[in-house]
């Protein structure tokens, strides 16, 4: 396994590389050596200010926006390489393109927890690692990640290798305007002039479907102009709703799906099957989301979210939403449902996702933590390895010892009410979840 990244070293090699040019007096042995080495210093500080000028051509803006500094780039291994293409067994994502992926994406919700911009050079690292000694290609990112703060995180971390890497991104917003001008923050925040993928994050309800799809003023309207434009490459949306999902996929008008699928929600929440048969039908690609959950988390195994007064990148009814049907978070990893911590099982869950006919790739949970292991089990594969009969059965047993509520199920309110939930279930349950991780 890779070894775990030094972030403390990481930080000091930053600040030496920020102090490298220092002052000094020059030595009075002889006026002629001292015209050299002045006249020598202003012919390599004008070198290196040419060099340096198109990384701080935007002076103005604020420093989380300022490009990677060629000290930095220059330590770091040949970009052109990395990742590796082929690093990874690849599956077709967007048909309509012939475009693949690597079946391991990178959890960019991972880095919503580094809300100060002092704490960049951990995402530099984060990113760097991800891509020099996992050698993962596909990044997903949204908004709603830390209000604003995985976005703004990745943006810089990824610029010196943005040319070789999958990016894609979300939107919550539902109308045309709206829907632009958060468009036009994440490219900005992302220092990129194009997005490989976008999607509508988080579709739960008929209402969501109608607003997106609304030829006056729907956001599919921002999506399609973008796409003409070139500012994104392809359509997709995530979604927590079955029946939402499947619409989506019928409409015509998308590329790629999201949507939970999770060993779990599969067997004992009857979540998932209609998804994929409908991507297969459409050619949709599908990415496999919460693939790494063992279920949902308690009042009593998380905690509470605090949801504040005003956010700045999502909508204002997802905060009424997340404060009258409130979630919880683990404590450990920071995800709104309870991860599979053992490393061997968490594969299981993976494989199992993965070995699902229509599934592309997975995102897995949103944690660095985790990462790491389910990297090393697929890296070097040609194919996704297969589980056996025996496996399956063997984690349905493990899942039904543990009497684990499913992350997303169809079941009833009477199927359900002696569950957890106080709140009436209708259709699909729990497409309220404030989703941070999708």
């Amino acid at each position: 396994m890779t070894a775990a990244i030094d972030y403390g070293s990481f930080n000091d090699r930053e600040l030496s590389e920020e102090n490298t040019i220092r002052s000094s007096r020059p030595s009075s042995s002889s006026t002629a050596s001292a015209y050299i080495l002045v006249g020598s210093a202003v012919l390599f500080t004008s070198i290196l200010l040419f060099l340096l000028s198109p990384y701080y051509s935007d002076i103005d803006k604020p420093a989380l926006y300022i490009k990677t500094p060629l000290l930095e780039m220059a330590q770091q291994q040949d970009i052109t390489t990395i990742p590796n293409p082929s690093a990874y067994p690849r599956r077709l994502f967007i048909k309509r393109t012939n475009t693949t992926i690597p079946v391991l994406g990178f959890p960019s919700v991972a880095l919503a927890r580094l809300s100060s911009p002092s704490e960049q050079p951990i995402a530099n690292a984060a990113v760097r690692h991800a891509i020099q000694d996992l050698q993962i290609q596909y990044f997903d990112v949204a908004p709603e990640y830390g209000d604003g703060v995985a976005q703004e995180r990745l943006g810089p971390a990824l610029q010196p290798y943005r040319q070789h890497v999958f990016l894609a991104a979300k939107t919550m917003y539902r109308t045309e305007r709206e829907s632009k001008q958060d468009l036009e923050n994440t490219l900005k925040a992302l220092q990129t002039d194009h997005l490989d993928l976008y999607q509508f994050h988080s579709i739960s309800t008929q209402e969501d479907v109608d607003q997106i799809l609304n030829k006056e003023n729907g956001a599919m309207k921002t999506f399609q102009l973008a796409k003409a434009q070139g500012k994104i490459r392809a359509i997709g949306f995530s979604a927590h709703s079955e029946p939402m999902a499947v619409q989506m996929i019928q409409s015509g008008l998308v590329d790629t799906c999201m949507f939970p699928i999770n060993f779990v929600a599969y067997h004992y929440g009857g979540i998932g099957q209609k998804v994929l048969d409908a991507a297969i039908e459409h050619g949709v690609g599908v990415i496999a989301l919460k693939s790494g959950a063992r279920g949902r988390l308690t009042s009593q195994s998380g905690e509470a979210v605090t949801v504040p007064k005003k956010f700045h990148h999502i909508p204002e009814w997802k905060r009424q939403e997340m404060i009258h049907y409130p979630v919880v978070t683990s404590p450990k990893y920071y995800t709104w449902y309870e991860p599979e911590d053992d490393p061997e099982e968490l594969n299981k869950l993976v494989l199992w996702a993965l070995n699902q006919r229509g599934v592309t790739a997975v995102l897995p949970p949103g944690t660095m933590e985790l990462l790491d292991g389910i990297a090393d089990m697929l890296r070097g594969e040609s194919e996704v390895p297969m589980l056996s009969e025996e496996d399956v059965e063997g984690m349905k047993r493990r899942y039904e010892e543990m009497d684990i509520v499913p992350i997303f199920h169809n079941r009833t309110v009477s199927d359900c009410s002696d569950l957890f939930l106080d709140r009436s279930l209708v259709g699909i349950c729990l497409v309220w979840a404030f989703n941070n991780t999708m």
